[in-house]
């Protein structure tokens, strides 16, 4: 369980660092994500091989289904960086428990723990004293918010779709299909509103390859695996980290600055992570 949790937390790192990528490569940022999903796309298929062919066409459908709305979370999320601060767009990212917890408790009949929901309002708060730090520095911006907010919105949506399909496929095979979905959305929307044009030269090539690497071959590949392992609690649980880990790469990465009310936050978040997780495991070893 352990290894799953820290991959888990490895996979959150790696997709944060992609996204502090998007805002920096010289590219419109939908196709950013079309890029980020197609040059992962011919690793996922070959990876999975054979298996590709033994998908049920209604599985297939949900597949294509689930990758869609993870198309438009990259529509949203993309934009929501160029509009938004990271850190409001990861605060928005970790609102994604009060998605998937329902969902687990109603599709998947998962018992929602008195420790979980204390454990996750006691992160939540460290979230928003996270955020609280770095008000002064905000570039936020309602449309930016509200992009993130869909964008959250969406990501709930996939994430339980794969939680669901991880019950009877592999992450890879899970990952092809929905790539596709994925690059039929954004090129549908994409071409539209910004065309379509290649990276200029190698660096920008260079960049959206890290992209795609870090956010989805590692990342969400990651993520789709652990979503295999965890029930929706554990997994939702974990995207509470998302803001701290942003302000911990921000520090190391790029050199911001870590307020008082940053690192208390971050130390709250790993306490009410500590409360909703390790007390089970404790009441499971004394039993």
């Amino acid at each position: 369980m352990k290894r799953f949790i820290f991959l888990a937390v490895l996979a959150e790192a790696f997709i944060i660092y992609a996204s502090v990528l998007v805002k920096i490569v010289d590219l419109s940022p939908i196709l950013v994500g079309f890029y980020r999903i197609s040059l992962a796309l011919p690793i996922f298929a070959l990876l999975a091989n054979t298996k590709l062919l033994k998908v049920r066409k209604k599985d297939m459908l949900l597949m294509l289904g689930a990758g869609g709305f993870f198309g438009l979370d990259l529509v949203f999320f993309n934009l929501a960086i160029h509009k938004t601060s990271i850190a409001n767009v990861n605060l928005f990212a970790s609102l994604v428990v009060f998605i998937l917890v329902p969902i687990g408790a109603i599709f998947f009949k998962e018992k929602i723990r008195l420790d979980f929901v204390l454990g996750s309002l006691v992160s939540l708060a460290g979230v928003f004293l996270l955020i609280k730090g770095r008000g002064g520095e905000s570039v936020a911006t309602p449309l930016g918010d509200f992009l993130a907010f869909l964008s959250m919105s969406c990501y709930g949506i996939f994430l339980s779709l794969v939680y669901g399909l991880r019950k009877r496929y592999d992450t890879l095979t899970l990952m092809s299909f929905a790539s596709l979905g994925s690059i039929l959305i954004l090129l549908s929307i994409g071409i539209p509103m910004e065309g379509f044009t290649l990276p200029k030269d190698w660096h920008t090539w260079g960049i959206l390859i890290a992209i795609s690497l870090f956010g989805q071959i590692l990342g969400q590949g990651c993520f789709g695996y652990i979503m295999g392992k965890l029930t929706t609690q554990v997994s939702s649980l974990i995207l509470l980290f998302t803001p701290a880990l942003a302000g911990l790469m921000g520090y190391f990465i790029l050199g911001e600055k870590l307020g008082i009310y940053e690192i208390i936050g971050m130390i709250i978040i790993v306490l009410g992570v500590y409360i909703a997780k390790m007390r089970k495991e404790k009441k499971s070893q004394k039993n």
